[in-house]
């Protein structure tokens, strides 16, 4: 996402859109919230698992409502480059018409994130 941004491929409002989606990602424990295993006996000295907190339960339904918005392909993809930091390249592939695709279809992404979010700036 920097290097897209520092290059001029993402505007203003993308990259808070990005941010946004990041921070919510990672609220969520990155993976998202595991489940409780209420069976599992605890032994002295171990540690018992903290409950879901209210921050990752909201960070969980917004990140639903992206989800709704952007559908399962699309958001998989925002997930992976925006929530999980990694590179166009890493996700797609060598290919370079592939890339070229994959950073229009995340930018129409993220356009639609900052749309929702209303951080879209006027054209």
């Amino acid at each position: 996402m920097t290097t897209m941004a520092s290059r001029g491929v993402l505007d203003a409002a993308q990259v808070a859109a990005a941010d946004r989606f990041r921070a919510l990602f990672e609220a969520m424990g990155g993976k998202g919230a595991g489940a409780i295993d209420y069976g599992r006996e605890h032994v002295d000295g171990g540690k018992r698992r903290d409950p879901i907190t209210e921050r990752q339960m909201n960070a969980g339904r917004e990140l639903a409502r992206c989800r709704d918005l952007l559908g399962a392909r699309l958001y998989g993809l925002v997930s992976a480059v925006a929530g999980e930091g990694r590179s166009l390249y890493e996700v797609v592939g060598k290919g370079k018409r592939e890339r070229l695709t994959a950073a229009d279809m995340l930018r129409m992404g993220l356009d639609d994130l900052a749309g929702m979010w209303r951080l879209a700036t006027r054209r």
